[in-house]
């Protein structure tokens, strides 16, 4: 060991004290920002979708729009980001869209960053907990599959009671998210989708992200499926569901709409006009 003269020591000591307050300090201004919110959300990242089916594509659209401070609402590239989806997707495409292992593929391939995957989880909450995390430590934009998993949104923000980036003791309560349909599909009136930038607590929320039931498609069945940046620190949720769940459930009357609604344009008279 090393012996300093006594001056050394104390100027020694004197500079570690010193690190270790700046080091405190930064800790404290890392917590200090946080408020409770987090968006990533910028105007001009809003791409509509130009047709039914292509949800997909409109959703890579905009999240590239977010990774890449960008503005692209060409229709022309939407539909090509949505074909490529569809040429990946994971089962047989039957209703001009894509799965989404297909929409992972396609933010893969278009430059959104090849940490993208999709991911899933047993319930609401905790799917919501893996977004919150992910766009808190990544800063990028999470994909949400709603409406049974037959439709894309993007989330681009939240509330949480801690910050996700601190703790994994956390409960989102509100997201930040988009849908492409608006601001032209509507139901009974009503916007079907939010627009840029719309606030949703937990209980709109629950009324369009729901457990994916769409048939044939067991990876997912019966689970929360979220398209997230970095898939290696998100894990998967349990095991896949069955391929059609019990006629006498609320899922089991939901499957017979799908089935249904893949011989008849449903969603045409529901969404656009």
């Amino acid at each position: 060991m090393t012996n300093l003269p006594s001056r050394s020591r104390k100027v020694l000591i004197a500079c570690m004290s010193l690190v270790a307050l700046v080091a405190a300090l930064a800790g404290s201004a890392s917590a200090a920002e946080w408020n409770g919110r987090y968006s990533i959300w910028h105007d001009g990242a809003f791409a509509p979708q130009y047709l039914d089916a292509s949800c997909v594509g409109a959703t890579v659209q905009i999240m590239l729009n977010l990774v890449h401070d960008t503005r692209d609402h060409a229709k022309g590239r939407q539909l090509s980001m949505l074909a490529y989806a569809a040429d990946h997707s994971q089962y047989p495409v039957e209703d001009s869209g894509a799965d989404p292992e297909g929409w992972t593929q396609a933010l893969v391939h278009f430059g959104a960053g090849d940490g993208y995957g999709w991911t899933t989880n047993t319930t609401m909450q905790g799917a919501l907990h893996t977004a919150a995390k992910q766009l808190r430590e990544t800063g990028k934009p999470v994909g949400l599959l709603v409406h049974f998993g037959r439709h894309a949104w993007v989330m681009t923000g939240f509330d949480a009671t801690a910050d996700p980036q601190m703790t994994d003791d956390f409960t989102v309560t509100a997201a930040q998210v988009v849908g492409p349909l608006w601001p032209l599909g509507t139901l009974n009136g009503e916007h079907f989708d939010p627009g840029p930038g719309t606030w949703m607590d937990t209980g709109d929320m629950a009324r369009k992200f729901n457990a994916y039931v769409e048939p044939g498609q067991p990876i997912w069945f019966g689970k929360y499926v979220t398209v997230v940046p970095d898939v290696t620190k998100a894990g998967q949720g349990g095991d896949p569901g069955s391929g059609s769940p019990d006629i006498n459930s609320a899922q089991g009357w939901i499957y017979v709409f799908d089935q249904l609604s893949l011989s008849v344009p449903v969603r045409d008279y529901l969404w656009l006009p």
